[in-house]
This record gives structure tokens, C-alpha cells and sequence, in this order.
């Protein structure tokens, strides 16, 4: 298998199920993929729902909205519909993305995003696992600034937040970890232990990933700085070290920054580009990693 390098992140939800009535057909679902083919695009990166819930015939989540009974908006709604009907006449989601995406000979990386609010954000989104688990958030112990922007995300220092499974019965080419949507994992005094927890963790979905397939990558996305990293508890140069991570995304979150020197662009040293959700992204390569980051500018020469 040929690693892309024209890869398109499509989000699954807000450009697609939840735009749909229900019920969904599988050739509307598919037509995220259809609208790819004949184009540059080597890869989709599929994201799998908001991350406390999944919007596919799960077996480790639990699918948005099976504990709704009152709905506070009808997109929600109608995107469990949407969801809920195709599994239910045999068509899950993201096989349907993956063997469509194959027959036009286009990669799938399931997306994951990591890391949510709690109980009071977007409430409908939530899964059972967060609401009776409140006891497992960062502010937990009441210590914490009512401000703090991860407060009611999950603490990675415990072992339960980390059993998270990693999908194996798909036919996927690779699997992204989205660690930069809230780069909050521990409590702020916390980080330096966390950081440990956080490696070992990382090393155990890329274990998981390479058993399903040693051809297929892991791709995590990360803070562009690497100091935003310690403090979210995050070390991505231990991962490149250790072998862990094939792809790393370094993003900014859309906030135009110059890197100033230094800058371990000698570690990833940028050699092309690639478009993704509309988003440029210089791509750096060494292998067996390379990287990219949305709005980035690389400082010194190509190589």
C-alpha cells in the first residue's frame, strides 16, 4: 500500500448525515466518496462522530443518540435517524465509506477525536460512559478554575479513559488519532506524569493499528508548538524516537502563527504539500514519518 500524499479529511456530519432526511439511503451515504473520484485525492480521513459518541455500527462506543428521548435539535436527531436505519437494514456507515472508497482505489483513515466535554456541552452528543463517569474529569476535584478550557474533558491518568479500543474489523488503510480539537489530557499539575501515560498510550493504539495491518499508519494530530504539547501532557518527540506515530498533523486551529527558530524542521524536514478540507498543509518527510500542518510556514530550505 502507497502512503498518500493527497489526503482529504471529510467530517461526516455536518457537510453530510446531518444534512440528509431521513431515512438515508446507502447511495446518499456513499456520496461523500463519489464526489471524490476522479480527483487527486488518495485518501479520506472519515471522521467517526464527535468522540464521545459515534455516528457507525460501534462495538467499543456507543452511537449518538441511543440514550436520547428528548431532542434539543433536529439536526441531532435526524442525524441518529440517518445512522440508526442504515444499521439497522445491514449498511454500516463506515464499511459503506470504505468499500466504496476502495472501488474508486481510495485509502480510508478513520478519524477519532479524543477528547470532548463533559455532560453540559452539546448534550444529545453524550454518551452513558461520560455521563456516569463524572468522577473521571479533569476538574473532578473541584481545584480547578471554573474558566479552565479543560475542565469537564477526561483525566488520561486513569486507566479506564485509556482502555479505549481501537477498530480492527474494518478494512481501513490507516487510523487517525484527533488530539488538537481540546489538547486538554490532565490536570495542569499533572502533565509531567501524564506525559508518560500519555507515550505508553499512544504506543498501545499504534500496536493495535500495525496488528491489523503492518502497512497501515497511525496519523495523530497535534498542537503546531511544541511547548502547547508539554502542556497538554502531549511529547511527540518521544513518539518519533520510539517508532509510534507514522503521521504527524501539526495544526494551529486556523490562527495564522509564524514558527519561530528554532523549529525541529531538521527532525521533518518539508519536502512537498497536500490539500486537506480546504486547509494547505506544507507535508514533511523522514521516514518512516512525516508531517504536515495546517497554516504553517516552514522556516529554511527545502530538502
Amino acid at each position: 500500500m502507497s502512503q498518500p500524499k493527497i489526503m482529504y479529511y471529510h467530517d461526516g456530519r455536518h457537510p453530510h448525515i446531518y444534512r440528509y432526511e431521513p431515512p438515508m439511503a446507502p447511495e446518499e451515504y456513499i456520496a461523500l466518496v463519489d464526489e471524490l473520484a476522479g480527483t487527486t485525492v488518495e485518501a479520506i480521513a472519515f471522521c467517526l462522530g464527535e468522540g464521545r459518541t459515534m455516528l457507525h455500527d460501534t462495538r467499543a462506543s456507543e452511537l449518538m443518540g441511543h440514550n436520547v428521548e428528548v431532542w434539543d435539535h433536529y439536526v441531532f436527531r435526524r442525524a441518529w435517524q440517518n445512522a440508526k436505519s442504515l444499521i439497522d437494514a445491514g449498511h454500516d456507515p463506515l464499511r459503506l465509506v470504505c468499500d466504496r472508497a476502495h472501488e474508486l482505489g481510495i485509502q480510508v483513515y478513520p478519524t477519532l477525536i479524543v477528547q470532548r466535554g463533559g455532560v453540559d456541552h452539546a448534550a444529545t452528543r453524550c454518551s452513558n460512559f461520560r455521563i456516569e463517569n463524572q468522577h473521571l474529569e479533569i476538574g473532578a476535584a473541584g481545584d480547578l478554575d471554573p474558566e479552565f478550557p479543560g475542565l469537564d474533558g477526561l483525566d488520561f491518568k486513569h486507566p479506564e479513559v485509556r482502555d479505549e479500543e481501537v477498530m480492527s474489523e474494518y478494512p481501513a488503510d490507516g487510523f487517525e488519532l484527533q488530539l488538537n480539537q481540546m489538547p486538554y489530557f490532565f490536570h495542569p499539575d499533572e502533565t509531567d506524569a501524564g506525559r508518560s501515560l500519555m507515550t505508553d498510550w499512544i504506543g498501545r493504539v499504534h500496536e493495535a493499528v500495525k496488528q491489523s495491518g503492518t502497512d497501515k499508519e497511525l496519523v495523530v494530530h497535534i498542537p503546531d508548538r511544541l511547548d502547547d504539547c508539554a502542556r497538554a501532557g502531549l511529547d511527540p518527540e518521544e513518539w518519533v524516537k520510539r517508532g509510534l506515530v507514522d503521521v504527524i498533523v501539526a495544526e494551529n486551529a486556523g490562527r495564522p502563527r509564524r514558527i519561530p527558530r528554532p523549529h525541529p524542521r531538521d527532525a521533518l524536514p518539508p519536502i512537498g504539500s497536500f490539500e486537506r478540507h480546504g486547509f494547505f498543509r506544507p507535508l514533511a518527510r523522514r521516514a518512516p514519518v512525516y508531517a504536515a500542518g495546517r497554516g504553517l510556514q516552514f522556516l529554511g530550505s527545502r530538502r
